[in-house]
C-alpha cells in the first residue's frame, strides 16, 4: 500500500509540473527545467508526457487494486489465487478486468459484479443483490454461496456456474456463447446441465416460437 501511495503522489508531482508548462511560455526555450526526468522546452515536455504515460501511468494500470466510490477493481492479475474483498457494502460494483488464471473471492452482499475481457478466472461470492455478468471472456467458473437473481452471459467462451440451494431460482441470459454449463447440487454433489447454444424458430400462424433446437444424432 505505501508503494501504491508513493506511485500516486509522483503521478501527481509529474503531472502538475506538466500543467504548468503552459503558464511558463514567457521562458526561453531550454530553459522549462525538468519535467519527469526530462530537461528542455516544448519538445521535450511531449517526450515528459509519453514517459509518463509509458512509465509510471503505465506501472499504476497494471498494479492496480482501488477503491473508486463505489467501485471495486481488480485488473490485470495473473497466476493469483488469493485475490479476496472482504470488506463489501449493499451499493458496491465489483469490476473485474483482464485477469487470468486466478482466483477470486467476494464476501458479504454486493450490488453486481462484472467480469470483463478474463480468461481462466474462477469467482466464488456469497451475495449479489442485482446482477453477475460475464463479457468477452475464456473458461470462467463462477460459484454462488448464497444469492444472485440474474447471471448473464455475452460473447464468452466457456462459462461453469455452480449455483447454491438459495440460487436454485436465477435467471441465466446468455447470448453469442458457448460451453455454458449449470450445475445444480444434488444429494451432496453437482449434477451439470448445458445451457442451449442452438435454438429453432417457426411461425404458429400468429406469432414466431422459438425453442432450444435438439441435437441430431
Amino acid at each position: 500500500m505505501a508503494n501504491m501511495q508513493g506511485l500516486v503522489e509522483r503521478l501527481e508531482r509529474a503531472v502538475s509540473r506538466l500543467e504548468s508548462l503552459s503558464a511558463e511560455s514567457h521562458r526561453p526555450p531550454g530553459d522549462c527545467g525538468e519535467v519527469n526526468g526530462v530537461t528542455g522546452g516544448v519538445a521535450p515536455s511531449v517526450e515528459a508526457f509519453d514517459k509518463l504515460m509509458n512509465g509510471m501511468v503505465a506501472e499504476f494500470l497494471k498494479n492496480s487494486r482501488i477503491l473508486a466510490g463505489d467501485v471495486e477493481t481488480h485488473e490485470y492479475q495473473e497466476d493469483r489465487n488469493d485475490l479476496v474483498i472482504s470488506e463489501t457494502e449493499l451499493k458496491q460494483v465489483a469490476y473485474i478486468f483482464k485477469c487470468e488464471k486466478s482466483t477470486l473471492q467476494i464476501k458479504g452482499k454486493v450490488n453486481s459484479i462484472i467480469i470483463d475481457n478474463c480468461k481462466k478466472l474462477g469467482l466464488v461470492f456469497d451475495n449479489v443483490v442485482g446482477i453477475v455478468e460475464v463479457i468477452n471472456s475464456q473458461d470462467i467458473q463462477i460459484q454462488v454461496m448464497g444469492r444472485v437473481p440474474t447471471i448473464s452471459i455475452n460473447k464468452t467462451e466457456g462459462c461453469h456456474i455452480y449455483l447454491s440451494e438459495d440460487a436454485l431460482d436465477c435467471e441465466i441470459v446468455s447470448a453469442k456463447s458457448s460451453e455454458m454449463n449449470i450445475l445444480i447440487p444434488q444429494d451432496g454433489d453437482y449434477r451439470e446441465f448445458p445451457v442451449p447454444e442452438q435454438f429453432k424458430t417457426a411461425w404458429d400462424g400468429s406469432k414466431l416460437i422459438t425453442e432450444p433446437a435438439e441435437i441430431m444424432a
